[in-house]
């Protein structure tokens, strides 16, 4: 049998030497089979020359044989005596490539075959430097159900160094995470639940990043996946658990707690966001930025949040930047130190702080989120949550006896809160009488003539049909009524 197995072998590689390059695919799940089915034949497969022929068909066109190869390397990649030799044939920029763009099987696939890799130290580094955090996290968010529990296993595995944490959760790894733990079915898989809470609690092992996880509503999931008796990954539950509420008060609330209800959830996840947005303020030892304000403030803040949160953050401490070399950032002058420690505890809780409480703060938190909101506003620009909530706040307030002021603040960005300063506008003009007697009205005026002057003639036109309708009317059904 081993003969018989050794000559497959010789055959199969053979034909990835071939110039049929229709055999190549089946050569390739051929061998991948037989690597799963005879580990003793890996080694043997590997000597063969099998493994450059392998990796050289991650480039080819046929996304068939893409995705055996992949398969074939995730089989191979078993053997620890394998994977550096795999490693240094140039497997890894060939995987993170065919992670990008291949078949969703070829995905799958690929992800399985990094998360073997990456249970070598020095591979970790390797595989992060080449990019393919942001492809496997996307993976999570959208794959197959292999390519999502391979995905969080590479992620796992990634996330023993220290040194990848950070940057696992700035790929957005958190929310499709969480969704993937809470999902059905998904403790009913070892592998799959024990690797997303080996992330969470390699992730908690930072004290930002586990306000983060908390936040997201994990203890929640993990507390109801501790005490399901269908879990298998209940233990585990239970030590993630633990790595994200360390003190024994926190640890024996979460766990004991079987049935959590919403609002005892959503009380958690806030606590979690107030107590990461009071992360910025006056300047301390935990800082690694600070913002001098033109009053001479500054504010102290966590870099690592504000990357995880901000686009225009990203960019500004970007390689080479003069803000990147000295962690200082020089703000807007045209916003007070309060609004932009505002801002900053907002990035800091993704958006989730309590708005201030007086509408001059909202509108000027409103303005500075417009200034470094990314033009795309994606999913994850939390200025552009912010914007919608100051929106929806300031919307909620407008009245006769505000609408000037709202405007006044607004006009410079009425391109960018059209909707906005429409419903100012509509408000004003439902109470036009009201609004021109207003000592504010002067300045309105005064820096937007052509606004005022329709204002007016809406006046004029809102008197005129009184003084008609006045003059109209029948002394007789004046009398009666």
């Amino acid at each position: 049998q081993i003969a018989a197995g050794m000559a497959d072998v010789q055959a199969l590689v053979a034909r990835l030497r071939g110039l049929d390059a229709g055999d190549h695919a089946d050569a390739a799940a051929a061998l991948a089979r037989q690597s799963e089915a005879d580990p003793s034949l890996r080694a043997p497969i590997a000597d063969a020359g099998a493994l450059p022929l392998l990796i050289a068909l991650l480039r080819s066109t046929d996304t068939r044989a893409q995705a055996h190869a992949a398969e074939a390397l995730c089989a191979l990649a078993v053997d620890k005596d394998l994977r550096p030799r795999i490693v240094d044939l140039g497997a890894v920029p060939a995987l993170v490539a065919l992670l990008i763009s291949g078949t969703a099987e070829g995905k799958a696939w690929t992800a399985g075959t990094l998360a073997w890799l990456a249970r070598d130290a020095p591979t970790r580094t390797l595989i992060v430097g080449a990019g393919a955090l942001v492809p496997l996290v996307a993976l999570l968010r959208s794959g197959t159900e292999k390519g999502k529990s391979n995905a969080v296993s590479a992620i796992a595995m990634l996330s023993e160094d220290a040194l990848n944490r950070a940057l696992i959760v700035d790929a957005g790894v958190l929310p499709p995470l969480i969704t993937f733990l809470s999902s059905s079915g998904v403790y009913s898989h070892t592998a799959a639940g024990q690797n997303a809470c080996t992330t969470l609690r390699n992730l908690a092992a930072h004290a930002q990043l586990r306000e983060l996880v908390k936040g997201y509503g994990a203890v929640g999931i993990l507390a109801a996946a501790a005490h399901a008796s269908d879990c298998v990954s209940a233990d585990k539950a239970r030590a993630t658990l633990r790595a994200l509420c360390p003190t024994q008060d926190d640890a024996e609330r979460a766990l004991g707690t079987q049935h959590l209800e919403i609002d005892v959830l959503r009380t958690e996840a806030d606590k979690c966001f107030e107590s990461l947005a009071l992360l910025a303020g006056p300047v301390a030892a935990g800082h690694d930025v600070k913002f001098h304000g033109k009053d001479g403030e500054k504010i102290g803040c966590s870099r690592l949040l504000l990357l995880h949160a901000s686009p225009y953050y990203r960019a500004l401490f970007s390689n080479g930047t003069v803000e990147s070399e000295s962690g200082v950032v020089k703000p807007d002058k045209g916003f007070s130190s309060a609004a932009h420690l505002a801002l900053l505890g907002q990035l800091h809780a993704l958006g989730n702080a309590p708005l201030p409480a007086e509408l001059d703060g909202r509108l000027e938190l409103l303005c500075l989120a417009v200034k470094v909101r990314a033009p795309s506003g994606g999913a994850d620009d939390t200025a552009a949550r912010v914007l919608e909530r100051c929106d929806r706040a300031v919307r909620k307030s407008l009245f006769a006896d505000n609408c000037l002021a709202v405007l006044l603040r607004l006009k410079p960005y009425a391109a960018e809160l059209a909707g906005l300063v429409d419903a100012a506008h509509a408000v004003m003009t439902k109470y036009v009488v009201e609004v021109v007697e207003q000592p504010m009205w002067l300045e309105f005026k005064q820096n937007y003539p052509e606004s005022a002057l329709g204002i007016m003639q809406d006046v004029a036109i809102k008197q005129a049909g009184v003084i008609t309708a006045s003059a109209s009317a029948d002394p007789s059904d004046a009398e009666l009524s």
